[in-house]
């Protein structure tokens, strides 16, 4: 039986574009995936609501309409499109300043050990 050897390093520093290019990218696609779930939701809600109210008042159904069918497009262009841009943005910004940081005190007070096999 081989044995096997563990080996004790410490993360001296992270390299602040690829890990954040790649946190970034994951925030990217999740954010899409939930954005589409959220509209897929929100779209059944609003006409669920949108029915009942033209139930109530029939005379107000191109109104509803009209509003439901501006609030569902508002609500694609931002879900779909704009969140996950910003999610990427934002999530490139916060994670480069959380390694620079890391970066920065890593050296001072220690850093991560990682047990490599």
């Amino acid at each position: 039986m081989e044995e096997v050897k563990t080996v004790i390093k410490e993360v001296k520093s992270i390299p602040v574009i690829d890990v954040s290019l790649i946190v970034s990218v994951i925030s990217l696609i999740l954010s899409f995936v939930v954005g589409i779930i959220y509209f897929i939701v929100g779209y059944n809600t609003l006409y669920t609501i949108s029915n009942y109210i033209i139930a109530l008042h029939p005379q107000t159904a191109e109104i509803v309409n009209s509003a439901a069918a501006s609030v569902t497009g508002m609500g694609f262009v931002y879900l779909i499109l704009i969140w996950p841009v910003m999610a990427f943005f934002l999530t490139f910004i916060g994670t480069a300043i959380v390694i620079l940081l890391y970066n920065f005190l890593a050296p001072r007070i220690g850093g991560i050990r990682l047990e490599l096999e």
